[in-house]
Parts: structure tokens; sequence; C-alpha cells
């Protein structure tokens, strides 16, 4: 995925306040980031919603085949159906509609653990890793 220069900001800044449970000093870096078309960089940024929701930080954007949503840094795996509705991985049979609809439900199946990497990420979606800051 290619990401401008304006939306990768967005994505790092939200990145940096994806807390997750591991040492204090644990610092979110997002990669990789890249150029997307124009259409798609509006897309992203009309959809995009970033929040605490239940202990978990959540955020996503997109529609359809382009979205992406994330728990706590780590990849939502979103199957579209159409018209506005989503199945996840958590919420195998209940739709629901909107990104940030399916992945409010999915941290309520989720409760208070945490939410795996996916083994077949989405290509399209940037991936967050997590650990703590690289010296330099």
């Amino acid at each position: 995925m290619r990401v401008t220069a304006t939306l990768a900001a967005a994505l790092t800044a939200a990145a940096g306040l994806i807390t997750t449970a591991g040492p204090a000093a644990a610092a979110p870096v997002a990669h990789p980031v890249e150029q997307v078309d124009a259409a798609s960089a509006v897309a992203l940024r009309a959809g995009f919603f970033q929040q605490l929701y239940r202990g978990h930080h959540i955020m996503g954007w997109g529609h359809n085949e382009s979205a992406c949503a994330y728990i706590g840094g780590v990849q939502l795996v979103l199957y579209p159906l159409g018209r506005n509705q989503y199945l996840s991985a958590l919420q195998a049979y209940e739709q629901e509609r909107g990104v940030e609809g399916i992945t409010k439900a999915s941290v309520d199946v989720l409760g208070d653990a945490d939410l795996l990497p996916p083994a077949d990420p989405v290509a399209h979606c940037p991936e967050f890793v997590t650990g703590l800051p690289v010296e330099s």
C-alpha cells in the first residue's frame, strides 16, 4: 500500500497512540509508508477513526475491499459483504454496518484478551510493529 505524506503522518500519529501489553518504554512504529492514488487517499481520510473502546485502542478506514481495521495495533481481518456490511475473523456469523461498527463488535467478542496477528494479513493494510525503540 502506498500512503501520501499527510496520510502517513496521520497513521504514524495514530499508531503512536496505540499501547500494547509490554514494556512501558514500548513505542509502536508504523511501516511501510509509501504512496497511494488520490481517490484512495480521499477515501482513507474520510472514513478514518481512532479511539479507545472498552480498554482497546481501535482504528480503521476504507470501504468494502479497501477497508483496514486494527485492535491494539494488530490487524483485524475484515470480510466485506457489500452495502457497507462486514464480517470479521472474530464476528464470524454476525454482520455489522461499517468498519467502525465491526471493529467495536469484534472488541466486544474479544473482551479483555489481546488480538493475535492474523496468519494471512490483508496485503493492502499497513503493518504496525510494536516493541522497544531502536537505538541509533
